[in-house]
Parts: structure tokens; C-alpha cells; sequence
């Protein structure tokens, strides 16, 4: 759909891929891992490593990935479709217009405010 937008209004369509997206999120709970092979200190074996930040393979890195890039949106003024909370649009005065689509860490962005685009961006 948002690319058959751009063709038809002859927005600028953009792809994102957010590298290392699921090392953004924070973590609202307190979660401890054994030390990593190669990492594990002498002596210190039974010690275990506490986790400040979410990593990839951890059941609550999507969710917090999620949160973090929602509340960046809401903050830059952009609104979530009702029916599909993935979705996001900014309209303005001016009738600039943008959509962003967003699939875990990937992005599409269109619209006809390359200003606002390039901020996000």
C-alpha cells in the first residue's frame, strides 16, 4: 500500500534497517545470564552477569525495542493507526504529509515533508 502511495502522489519512499535495534530497548526488569564462554573469570565462576541493556534472543528485547522506537514517534509528533499499531502518520498545516511502516527493526517511510523524513531519519 505505501508504495503504490508513493508511486501515485511521486513521494520519496525510504527504507530503514535499524542495525543492533533490539540493543536499544530497556529493560524494566532484572535479568541475569551466566557469564559467557571465553568470559568467565577464575575463581569467579559461580559469578553471574546482570543485564542493563536488552540483547537479541531475549524473550522481552522485542517488546522493549518496540516501546522505545513508539515513544520516539509520539514524541516527534506522529500518530498510530487504531487498527494497526505498526503504522504511524504525521500531518501538519501545511498538508505534509508522512507514513512510516514498521516491521520489528525495518522502516518505510514515505510522504511529501522531506524535512520531517530527514529528521526522523
Amino acid at each position: 500500500m505505501l508504495i503504490s502511495l508513493s508511486t501515485k502522489h511521486k513521494w520519496q519512499l525510504h527504507q530503514l534497517d535499524v542495525k543492533f535495534a533490539f540493543l536499544n530497548g530497556e529493560l524494566k526488569e532484572e535479568i541475569y545470564l551466566v557469564q559467557p564462554l571465553g568470559f568467565v573469570k577464575k575463581g569467579q565462576e559461580n559469578l553471574v552477569c546482570k543485564l542493563n541493556k536488552a540483547l537479541y534472543g531475549l524473550k522481552q528485547a522485542p517488546r522493549s525495542w518496540y516501546e522505545k522506537i513508539d515513544s520516539f514517534f509520539i514524541q516527534h509528533g506522529l500518530h498510530r493507526i487504531l487498527n494497526d499499531p505498526n503504522l504511524y502518520t504525521k500531518l501538519n498545516k501545511q498538508r505534509k504529509i508522512i507514513l512510516i511502516s514498521l516491521y520489528v527493526d525495518d522502516m518505510i517511510i514515505i510522504g511529501n515533508a522531506n524535512n520531517i523524513i530527514k529528521e526522523i531519519k
